[in-house]
């Protein structure tokens, strides 16, 4: 029993085998199928990889130009950013020269309006003492009194104020 039992085992073994053999002999023909197919798309694919790589270099080329117009354009920018400074800068310092010499020419002025004013404080400072000099010379020689003076001197004052 155990001889007919092992010969059945054997007979499916051997039947699984051929099973096995059928499907390696099918997928053998497959993968000769799809090497024949490949073996047609190898001229493809060296095409594509052809395109892929002239692809690259027009990218990497592309960029390069498009690296090259940009520096151009920041330095045309650049240098009509500087025009405009200079410029301006220019315009900014012919209008401080203008104002300078504006304030140096008023401060000239007012130097020669603060001698004036010094001289004639002089002069006024000179009349009045000149004047009360008068005053007591008159007062002395007896042509004026000491109360007239006092009236002349308290009009005089009356009549600075409303001025």
């Amino acid at each position: 029993m155990k001889e007919g039992y092992l010969q059945t085992k054997i007979g499916e073994l051997n039947d699984k085998c051929k099973q096995i053999d059928q499907m390696i002999s099918m997928e053998k023909s497959k993968i000769l199928l799809l090497n024949e197919q490949v073996g047609s798309f190898k001229g493809l694919l060296k095409k594509l990889k052809d395109i892929e790589r002239i692809k690259e270099q027009t990218v990497n080329q592309i960029n390069k130009e498009n690296e090259k117009q940009i520096k151009n354009q920041i330095e045309k920018l650049l240098n009509e950013i500087t025009k405009i400074i200079e410029t301006t800068l220019q315009q900014k310092t012919q209008n401080i020269d203008k104002t300078l010499d504006y304030l140096r020419k008023r401060e000239d002025e007012i130097n020669q309006q603060a001698e004036m004013i010094t001289k004639q404080a002089k002069e006024i400072s000179f009349l009045i003492e000149h004047n009360n000099l008068f005053m007591m010379k008159l007062a002395n020689k007896g042509i004026l009194s000491q109360r007239e003076i006092d009236e002349m001197h308290r009009r005089s004052i009356k009549k600075a104020k409303m001025e």
